[in-house]
């Protein structure tokens, strides 16, 4: 501060206290009784000055180094462990966490604060929510490798000739599913409902029916004996990061963001690259 901001602040000062803090004289400055009087309290709010802020910088250095993310439960346990496994190599000193949840629920935990982002298939769009589309999707049909009727590549149509074991309503994308077929006029017969997207896959496998899932998601399908089909005309969407708008950056946040990409972009086939391909 130079002399003349000083000199201007604490006449300032003297004119909100109405009074004189310092006796002045061409030689020497001086607090006077009014400012002896004043000293202790100044000094009391400096010093809780500089304590609140070392309090919020230490606040601030310790949620950087803790990092609370949420997933839908097929991904928490088919990915995440990947990718805390390659986050915490880089960065020993962050401690990480994972909320597995559905859609919804994940939404309102990122609405309220406790959990920094969240990764999903999140279509609907809410107030003070930023979303960025990490992974281009589009729906895909499981089946058993037993069954050699359907190709790689099928019209929703194929639906009207299998049981399609299908997700709750509650499901984003079964709600995709339910639109589509709609749109297509597809007859179709539901073998059952089931709420865990692993728990249609292990059941197609067995032949009790044919489900539909997200094609990120196709990386569950590699411990089952299924196959997987493109479905005609595509279901597009985008799996999605959500964040509270607002929120400050995160260094930690977008290094674990770009590992979710990365993870993403080597959970597709041979199948999907060939098609985006094709169709461009």
């Amino acid at each position: 501060m130079s002399q003349a901001a000083l000199s201007s602040s604490i006449r300032e000062l003297e004119n909100q206290l109405d009074c004189n803090l310092f006796e002045r004289t061409t030689r020497n400055v001086e607090l006077t009784e009014a400012g002896h009087q004043f000293l202790p309290t100044a000094a009391r709010v400096v010093e809780e000055l500089e304590w609140s802020s070392q309090q919020l910088k230490e606040t601030h250095r310790v949620r950087c180094s803790r990092l609370r993310v949420g997933f839908t439960p097929t991904l928490a346990a088919h990915a995440f462990p990947e990718m805390l496994e390659l986050f915490q190599r880089a960065h020993p000193q962050v401690h990480i966490d994972v909320v597995d949840e559905a859609p919804r629920r994940l939404q309102e935990l990122v609405e309220g604060g406790s959990v920094d982002a969240a990764f999903g298939a999140f279509f609907q769009k809410a107030s003070g929510i930023e979303q960025l589309p990490v992974s281009p999707s589009s729906l895909v049909l499981v089946h058993s490798n037993q069954d050699d009727t359907v190709g790689s590549s099928v019209e929703w149509s194929v639906l009207e000739d299998h049981a399609l074991i299908a997700l709750s309503d509650v499901s984003p994308v079964q709600q995709l599913v339910q639109s589509a077929v709609k749109r297509h006029n597809v007859k179709v017969r539901c073998a059952m409902t089931v709420s865990h997207l692993e728990t249609a896959v292990a059941l197609a496998e067995r032949g009790i029916g044919v489900t539909v899932i997200p094609s990120f998601a196709t990386a569950v399908c590699r411990r089952f004996k299924v196959n997987v089909a493109r479905l005609q005309p595509p279901v597009r969407f985008n799996y999605c990061r959500i964040v509270k708008m607002g929120r400050p950056p995160n260094e930690n946040l977008e290094y674990f963001t770009n590992l979710v990409i990365d993870r993403l972009r080597e959970t597709e086939t041979p199948w999907m690259v060939r098609a985006r391909v094709h169709e461009s």
